[in-house]
């Protein structure tokens, strides 16, 4: 079947490169099989890896879906049963493309259908697909072009509301003015989204070009409105690091780079309990002044990058009563990635693209869809609401 797509320029662009990759998305997380490819498993009676499937593909018995069939063992650490020594995928070599599962053959790609439209984009968790994300200094493009889709392609379906195209370019826009700080765009996108939840739909149409009207004017007069006094103090961005560090220690997360970077982090910031907050606070100036404001001055595009990347690929704003909520959580995502960057600044004495690349991607991988740690998100959200 052929729809209409949309997709970000560097989707095109992406190609595993298996081995060479210094991840690996065989790891560190449960492994999905939908019900078509589990019923192509159940089939394959020959070849010496017909039992392995028998024995590691087993039925998923919490809350079955056609997407969410069945599951793939995994091992003590965390590795998917059939990934090899080479890291390769040993189904991939004994029976060919056809036979992965759909969440092998997607990731890092992601494909929703939105109304008669598709959206598909690529996730930063994967390395290959940070690089072409996060390193573009031009930013994110999109493009519209028709592709055919199997029938059994499996589409997220979010449920979006009305006006969402208007308010989601107006999203991406905000986020894309370079002549206010990244700090400012979020700060202006968080007024848009209070506006746009209290206002009675019926009025959208009426309202809405008013409000794009005042957050342009506040965007572009930033500095004039003060409205840096919302972020977090130094003491609080500590505080939200430190509840980071707690939860690394806390759970078993299975992802080695994800664990280097906050061990960086905890010795950057001595955050490791001998130390007063006051030492911890100082190092962090220390750090935004010497190490952080001066990489991103020249390289901001980097966080603008994934700010885009994760609006787009989450198809927001979507819920009228939850768009604070969504809002909250994005600008959560990008203050653990700011104080952690700090904090390896510290470490290394400055920061490069290869230690930003390798932290925003294992964060992305090891917590985007951690539920504790959304709780954890959740309880730092409500705290500071109260």
């Amino acid at each position: 079947m052929k729809k209409q797509v949309l997709q970000p320029t560097y989707f095109e662009k992406f190609s595993c490169i298996g081995p060479a990759c210094e991840d690996t998305c065989c790891a560190g997380w449960k492994l999905s099989v939908d019900k078509r490819t589990f019923q192509m498993y159940r089939k394959v009676t020959s070849g010496s890896i017909a039992k392995d499937l028998r024995t590691n593909v087993t039925r998923e018995r919490a809350n079955p879906s056609d997407s969410n069939y069945a599951k793939i063992k995994v091992d003590e650490h965390m590795n998917c049963s059939f990934l090899n020594e080479d890291k390769l995928c040993n189904i991939f070599i004994e029976l060919g493309e056809n036979f992965l599962c759909d969440t092998c053959t997607f990731f890092p790609r992601q494909i929703s259908a939105i109304e008669q439209r598709v959206e598909r984009d690529l996730s930063v968790a994967c390395p290959e697909a940070a690089r072409l994300i996060l390193l573009n200094p031009d930013g994110i493009d999109f493009v519209m072009m028709e592709d055919e889709f199997a029938k059994h392609t499996l589409f997220a379906y979010p449920d979006v509301t009305s006006r969402f195209w208007d308010m989601r370019i107006f999203v991406i826009q905000i986020l894309q003015n370079r002549q206010a700080s990244i700090e400012s765009r979020l700060l202006v996108l968080g007024i848009f989204m209070r506006k746009m939840q209290t206002t009675e739909e019926s009025d959208w149409e009426q309202r809405l070009p008013l409000y794009i009207s005042e957050c342009n004017d506040i965007l572009n007069r930033a500095a004039s409105f003060g409205i840096h006094k919302y972020l977090p103090s130094d003491e609080e961005m500590i505080n939200i690091i430190y509840r980071l560090l707690e939860f690394q220690k806390e759970y078993e997360l299975f992802n080695r780079r994800f664990d280097e970077c906050i061990a960086q982090l905890e010795e950057g910031l001595q955050l490791n309990g001998g130390d007063t907050v006051e030492q911890s606070v100082a190092l962090y100036k220390q750090s935004v002044q010497n190490y952080y404001k001066p990489f991103f001055e020249e390289k901001d595009y980097i966080l603008e990058n994934y700010l885009v990347n994760y609006v787009f690929k989450n198809s927001l704003p979507q819920s009228q009563m939850s768009f604070v909520k969504e809002y909250e959580q994005l600008f959560m995502w990008f203050l653990f990635i700011k104080g952690t960057l700090i904090g390896l600044g510290s470490y290394h004495q400055g920061l490069s693209e290869e230690i930003v690349l390798k932290f925003i991607q294992s964060f992305t991988k090891t917590l985007e869809n951690n539920k504790d740690f959304r709780k954890l998100m959740k309880s730092i959200l409500e705290r500071e609401n109260d």
